[in-house]
């Protein structure tokens, strides 16, 4: 047999609860990366002489570097290719500066450096792009070879041309020989970092479409095209910046209502039970109780507002939800209709309605009050709720009790529909708890 305290921990809210957790990853050092070779990029703009051209390329890559700082967070797969184009902006301006240089000239001083220089942000622009094609959870098998085997292939290719030069071979050798081959990624580095991107980039999508395909595992069949098409549609939908922190934060809200919907429907009236049971009380009372919890847990699931609201509207719900208490042994409870008419829009009513089962509940449950009021005026433009008791008070300001959130949820749904909440105490004692709707004036 399941005992009473074991039935409350084994709906324990804890789990309802989002803990935020928060990976480190390689696209911080990458987009650090990347703003420094937009800054270094400075360097070929003053000393080779401002151009206009090169100035517009050093805006670009700075613009691409603050792109990707903004973007971190709310799109990494943006933010890893904005990091890219910056480093691939930066380093075309050394590449330029290097062509306006003559090596036989110099060999040993300013080309040389400017070459390094140029090799050193293009090895750097493509390792960037080698960790957006190697990211951990959307490493392709033939990624982690590939990106190894370009950026190596280009850091060869970089130091044989400055080696070759520093020897003092200026001219190409007429022979095809192991240097030719060597060097072809500083003709090629344009594609190398194609290829990386593209390696990433897939990487995206086959993550994008998995996730698609995982969220139509359930939809109904038909033909192969239209399975396709959804297919497509719904990865075109995933890769769109932000949809996953999006979900996160719908199962968040989600898992909060929830959360607030147990608070307030069915651990009042399970407590009450568990007390009862410890007591040794009356069995009828807590089969009652318990019949209770499990309506109101089918309710939860089904999304269901109690069928007296959703039919005959807040007065008569309120009426229902008072007669309830009191035949639970709660304390009396008087309702005075100030004024009824058309119903206002549902949303406003279901509001209401919650807050007023929240602010009873407290009433009897934490207020130790012996009588309740509840004032009532509703129509269709305006709603207005005022349940006053005579316990004992509010606490002091700032003083709640830990773990309670039924009320601050409560208010929340009032928010959201317009209305103003207020919680204060009494004029003669006790607390006194408003809810005030009314329909927005069209402009």
């Amino acid at each position: 047999m399941i005992e009473p305290t074991e039935l409350a921990t084994a709906i324990h809210l804890d789990g309802l609860v989002a803990r935020p957790s928060r990976r480190r990853t390689m696209l911080e050092p990458a987009v650090v990366a990347a703003m420094a070779l937009a800054l270094g990029a400075l360097v070929p703009v003053v000393a080779s002489g401002v151009a206009p051209g090169e100035v517009l390329t050093l805006l670009v890559a700075a613009a691409l570097a603050c792109l990707a700082v903004l973007l971190v967070a709310r799109a990494p797969s943006l933010a890893w290719l904005a990091a890219i184009g910056a480093g691939s902006a930066g380093s075309s301006l050394f590449f330029a500066w290097a062509r306006a240089l003559e090596p036989g000239r110099d060999a040993s001083g300013g080309w040389v450096v400017v070459a390094a220089a140029a090799s050193l942000w293009a090895i750097a622009t493509a390792s960037i792009a080698a960790g957006y094609a190697t990211r951990p959870g959307r490493l392709d098998p033939i990624a982690l070879p590939v990106s190894l085997g370009l950026v190596a292939w280009l850091v060869v290719g970089c130091a044989t041309t400055v080696g070759l030069v520093l020897a003092g071979q200026h001219e190409p050798d007429p022979a095809f020989t192991w240097v030719d081959v060597a060097i072809v990624p500083l003709a090629w580095y344009l594609p190398v970092l194609a290829v990386l991107v593209a390696l990433g980039a897939g990487a995206d999508v086959r993550a994008a479409r998995n996730r698609a395909r995982r969220r139509l595992a359930s939809a109904a069949g038909g033909s192969s095209a239209e399975r396709a098409w959804l297919l497509g549609a719904a990865t075109l939908r995933e890769l769109q910046p932000g949809q996953a922190a999006a979900v996160e934060a719908a199962r968040s809200a989600e898992r909060t209502r929830i959360a607030g919907d147990l608070h307030a429907a069915v651990l009042p009236t399970l407590r009450r039970a568990i007390v009862e049971a410890e007591a040794g009380g009356d069995p009828d009372l807590l089969a009652r109780r318990l019949r209770t919890v499990d309506r109101e847990l089918e309710r939860l699931m089904a999304d269901r507002w109690p069928v007296v609201l959703e039919a005959f509207g807040l007065v008569a719900a309120l009426e229902d939800l008072a007669e309830r208490l009191e035949a639970d042994g709660a304390a009396t409870v008087t309702i005075d209709v100030e004024r009824t008419g058309d119903r206002p829009p549902a949303a406003v009513e279901r509001a209401a309605w919650r807050f007023a089962q929240i602010t009873l509940d407290n009433a009897e449950r934490h207020a130790a009050a012996t009588t309740i009021t509840l004032d009532v005026a509703v129509d269709v433009a305006a709603v207005r709720l005022v349940v006053t008791d005579d316990g004992i008070g509010i606490g002091r300001a700032g003083e709640t009790r830990p773990g309670a959130r039924g009320l601050a949820d409560a208010v929340d749904r009032a928010r959201e529909v317009g209305a103003v909440v207020a919680v204060e105490a009494g004029p003669s004692g006790g607390t006194r708890a408003s809810f005030a709707w009314e329909r927005p004036v069209a402009p």
